[in-house]
């Protein structure tokens, strides 16, 4: 996984978007890569500091669910975008 940052003029909550690259096997796969990290924005997006427009780009080396969250919050906390 990884990320791309980007500050917005107006505050508000930040945004996000899931963007897998082209090298899974299957649509199954990438449906699931965005489903779990899906997920895991959707509990920890409380945490994560407003006003920023993010892009995690997915890719088929992570499975389940511990593994995305490990580096969905090791991304943001190395971006100093964690509250």
């Amino acid at each position: 996984m990884a990320l791309r940052a980007l500050r917005r003029e107006v505050q508000g909550p930040s945004r996000v978007v899931f963007a897998p690259v082209k090298s899974f096997r299957g649509s199954v796969e990438r449906n699931r890569a965005k489903r779990l990290a899906r997920e895991v924005w959707r509990l920890n997006r409380s945490r994560v500091a407003p006003g920023w427009d993010l892009a995690f780009v997915l890719y088929p080396d992570l499975d389940g669910f511990a593994a995305y969250s490990d580096s969905m919050l090791s991304l943001l906390g190395k971006a100093g975008l964690l509250r």
